[in-house]
């Protein structure tokens, strides 16, 4: 008996379940167009099971013979799987299936249209193709969407000549009136031109750009073009996506920036683009900032330093972690730190190099070190920010510039001076010189407040206390200092012999002694013999 007529039988409803599906599974892949065989297998495509209707559904399409389309048409409105299996089975069928879907999108309800129309483009063809993109006219949205990811799929497989030959029938589509007057229809057929990611789809999207188009139709092409565009774009693309960030329409300008967010910028758009870093909405600014930190190189360095170093904080931090990202950031954050004029900038360049301050060489702490102590004199909140970076790589470095700076505006300008010796005087390379030389601008705007809770807040008695403490002259600094009067020198004798450690106590006593040999009779004078005699009773 022949082997095709053996299996075909065993499709007959009366036999084994098991034995019907597996006789339809092997008849599919022999491929055979017996009519006993495509007769057989039609009746059982037509079972209300999904079962057995399934296996006979594709075993229809791998037999590829015409006889069965109009059931297979049928199973599509069948749903689930069944319907799948119908679709896959048209496919099989090919071009052939083309005038018969044809004939049933005539007059066929929306949801049939929709379910054909999704279908096309896996039968393939040129005429397919055509009748496709003829479906997508009067479709609603979510049903035209549905037919661009159909081809989306079926061009990801095409050839490179079968993808040309789409983007010719889809401009020729795109150039008629009546798809220009259905918005759903010219934006399905963008999205398909964009799928078929041809470069030379560049210009009939650009087309669709200009703001006489509607804004949904806009938002399409500037997506599509990302597909053609993975390689690079012109400039006349790159600037009209750049100036599209900016666009009136918010669902324009997003879609422009996911778009540059994928597309290779070259140095010339890099440098449109970083104009945008100080565009006044703040989200675009810092997204123009990240696209730029990831562009790398020179291209990063050039662009984003400019914005490191600016006033304003959020876009300035966003910039230096850009930059101290870079594989040089370090090298590039301290070029940067010491050019800057602003000490805002300034203090976000020098907490953003700070972690990486160990990796900077010779060269790139000579040059903070310049900028310092340039800066230093006429803007100490500058000047000590391009120090920061040095404090622990070369702290004798660090305090030689605040100490010679902090000197020069000691008497010019001491309220200048005493953030510099505050400074140096809570580092580890402090003199007893500069401790002093802060107590004393501490000493010299106290309010002498004689209270003891007021004296155990003046900060100008706690270093005066710890350079005492350490041995230092203070007795002597203080009567050979000719900004400190009598008053301020009464104040300090006055808190020290009221101390318990006797060392403390003896210098009070000598700075009472002294004021009461020179003042005399005065009032002062008078004050100190009295403490002293109280003292001494």
């Amino acid at each position: 008996m022949d082997p095709i007529a053996h299996i075909t039988e065993l499709l007959d409803p009366k036999q084994d379940s098991h034995k019907r599906i597996a006789a339809a599974v092997v008849l599919g892949e022999l491929r055979t167009k017996n009519p006993a065989t495509v007769q057989a297998l039609l009746q059982m495509a037509k079972e209300s099971s999904e079962a057995f209707a399934r296996p006979a559904v594709l075993a229809l399409g791998r037999c590829g013979s015409a006889k069965a389309l109009t059931t297979l048409l049928d199973a599509l409105d069948r749903g689930g799987e069944v319907a799948q299996a119908a679709r896959t089975a048209i496919a099989e069928l090919g071009p052939e299936a083309l005038p018969a879907i044809r004939e049933r999108l005539e007059g066929a309800t929306p949801e049939v249209r929709a379910a054909l129309s999704q279908l096309l483009p896996s039968v393939g063809g040129k005429l397919g193709f055509e009748m496709t993109l003829e479906g997508l006219l009067g479709q609603p949205f979510d049903a035209a969407n549905k037919v661009a990811l159909s081809v989306r799929a079926e061009a990801k497989n095409a050839s490179e000549a079968d993808r040309k030959v789409m983007k010719g029938q889809l401009e020729k589509f795109l150039s008629k009136k009546g798809t220009l007057h259905d918005e759903v229809a010219t934006r399905a057929a963008i999205k398909m031109l964009g799928y078929l990611e041809l470069e030379e789809s560049t210009d009939t999207l650009f087309d669709f750009l200009g703001v006489r188009r509607p804004p949904l139709v806009r938002v399409e092409a500037v997506t599509a073009l990302r597909f053609g565009l993975r390689e690079g774009a012109g400039k006349k693309i790159l600037r009209k996506l750049i100036d599209l960030l900016t666009d009136g329409e918010a669902l324009v300008a997003r879609a422009s920036r996911d778009t540059l967010t994928v597309i290779p910028l070259d140095a010339s758009a890099a440098a449109d683009l970083a104009e945008l870093a100080k565009h006044p909405n703040a989200e675009l600014a810092l997204w123009v900032i990240a696209k730029l930190g990831s562009l790398g190189g020179d291209i990063a360095a050039k662009t984003l330093a400019p914005v490191a170093q600016s006033s304003d904080r959020a876009r300035a931090q966003a910039a230096a972690r850009a930059l101290a990202a870079l594989p040089e950031g370090a090298q590039i954050l301290a070029k940067a730190l010491a050019e800057a004029d602003d000490e805002t900038g300034a203090q976000v360049l020098a907490e953003a190099l700070q972690p990486l301050a160990k990796s900077l060489g010779k060269k790139e702490q000579a040059a903070l070190l310049k900028a310092a102590t340039h800066d230093l004199p006429e803007s100490a909140g500058l000047g000590r920010r391009k120090l920061d970076p040095l404090r622990e790589i070369d702290p004798e470095g660090w305090g030689e510039a605040l100490r010679s700076a902090a000197k020069g505006l000691a008497k010019k300008d001491p309220a200048r001076a005493e953030p510099l010796f505050a400074a140096l005087a809570r580092s580890s390379v402090a003199e007893p010189d500069d401790r002093w030389a802060y107590a004393r601008l501490q000493l010299l705007h106290s309010n002498l407040d004689p209270h003891p809770r007021a004296r155990q807040r003046d900060p100008a008695l706690s270093e005066l206390q710890f350079l005492a403490d350490r041995g230092y002259g203070i007795v002597k600094a203080l009567e050979s200092d000719k900004q400190i009067d009598e008053e301020r020198r009464y104040y300090v004798g006055f808190h020290f012999c009221e101390q318990h450690v006797p060392e403390l106590r003896s210098l009070g006593v000598a700075l009472l002694e002294g004021i009461a040999e020179r003042s005399g009779r005065t009032k002062l004078g008078k004050a100190a013999k009295n403490k002293l005699a109280l003292l001494a009773g």
